[in-house]
């Protein structure tokens, strides 16, 4: 199965970061090979980007253990430190929020690096991270963000009906410095209660420094990491390459997949879940079910919604910010995807609503004026 799309510059990774991150991945000579490939290709004196760097701490673990004798890894070797240093430091600063939260009868539950970190890596520098992410329960928000206003955290304006409707997350933060994502709802691919509750169904504990909180079962988190990589971004999300496949090699026989793409189709998401399992199958030689195969090569027909929702998400977001009526076709795709009807009259009424919020207008009266002052500016 091959993996093509169009418009898809960061969004797959480019020939040296896949040369990289078969360096990182591969068990096999072919990983000493990938890395020489890698480095051969790119300026060691330039900037390589966060996406890469840390990469690096996996790549000089398996190279290590390939019994690699590569010049470069020294200098691999101080990265490695540098982020089990740094990832050390963070948990360390991050033990007195989660036991303040915990004590405070708030259900934790961590999401992407530090469960990675500490349940399928094994290895705190193996899975760098520059912050942590949380989810709480959407009722106890309000408890939550108060806990973490008396323990010194800017959290900003309390969120408002329509923020809780329309976004994901709260992003907070202590002496300019440190930050916090709190989720409300756990992935920002599903803002709505049938997501949030086939979440919250499927987790398990997790020791985080001895407070015990919860953590996303490997059925859930596979779901999270594969659809959180598949979105363009101006840096191309590579990261959810080696923790899908981590999940996989750690617990792949605990995967639910039945129940995983029962979620993915109806969360309208089965596309962007294909497309990630299809990568990592053709690039990394991922051994799949056979019902999961045959998923990726006879796919569900695709509602006109997801189409139209995939058609901006996965596609270079730049070239839909080149001209005013494509901006607004971006919004409106955003909305498709929030949208839990396919009725004419309740989709554009809700669509009315989500265009007054992203406009910032006091009231839905205030669009029509705003699309004719619009037009006239660009009239005159």
């Amino acid at each position: 199965m091959s993996v093509q799309l169009r418009h898809s510059v960061h969004l797959w990774p480019s020939a040296e970061q896949l040369h990289l991150l078969q360096a990182a991945l591969l068990a096999d000579d072919k990983a000493i090979r990938a890395f020489c490939d890698w480095r051969a290709g790119i300026d060691l004196d330039a900037e390589l980007g966060y996406p890469v760097l840390r990469l690096l701490p996996l790549v000089y673990h398996n190279l290590l253990r390939l019994g690699a004798k590569d010049p470069l890894m020294g200098r691999l070797k101080g990265v490695y430190r540098r982020f089990w240093c740094e990832n050390q430091q963070l948990f360390f600063d991050v033990l007195p929020l989660v036991q303040h939260l915990q004590q405070g009868g708030v259900d934790l539950l961590l999401l992407k690096g530090a469960p990675l970190a500490l349940t399928y890596y094994g290895n705190y520098a193996l899975r760098p991270m520059s912050d942590i992410d949380l989810a709480v329960r959407i009722g106890q928000l309000p408890k939550a963000l108060a806990l973490l206003r008396e323990i010194g955290w800017d959290t900003g304006p309390d969120p408002s009906a329509d923020d809780l409707r329309y976004q994901h997350a709260i992003g907070c933060v202590r002496n300019l410095n440190q930050r916090l994502d709190v989720h409300f709802h756990i992935s920002r691919d599903g803002l709505n209660a049938a997501a949030d509750t086939w979440f919250w169904e499927d987790v398990e504990t997790l020791d985080f420094q001895g407070v015990m909180v919860w953590q996303l079962a490997p059925t859930a988190l596979l779901a999270h990491t594969i659809l959180h990589g598949m979105r363009w971004n101006e840096e191309t999300p590579i990261r959810w390459i080696p923790d899908a496949l981590m999940i996989l090699k750690q617990r792949g026989g605990d995967v639910d997949w039945q129940r995983l793409f029962a979620f993915a189709d109806a969360q309208r998401l089965s596309q962007r879940l294909a497309l990630g399992l299809g990568y990592l199958s053709e690039h990394f030689a991922l051994e799949l079910p056979e019902a999961v195969v045959g998923r990726l090569h006879n796919p569900l027909r695709r509602s006109w919604r997801e189409r139209i929702e995939n058609g901006v998400i996965l596609s270079e977001r730049g070239r839909w910010y080149e001209h005013p009526l494509t901006k607004q076709w971006v919004i409106f795709a955003e909305y498709c995807g929030l949208a839990d009807t396919d009725s004419l009259l309740p989709f554009l009424n809700g669509y009315s609503h989500y265009l007054r919020y992203r406009w910032r207008l006091r009231g839905r009266l205030e669009i029509l004026p705003t699309v004719l002052a619009g037009l006239w500016r660009r009239l005159v």
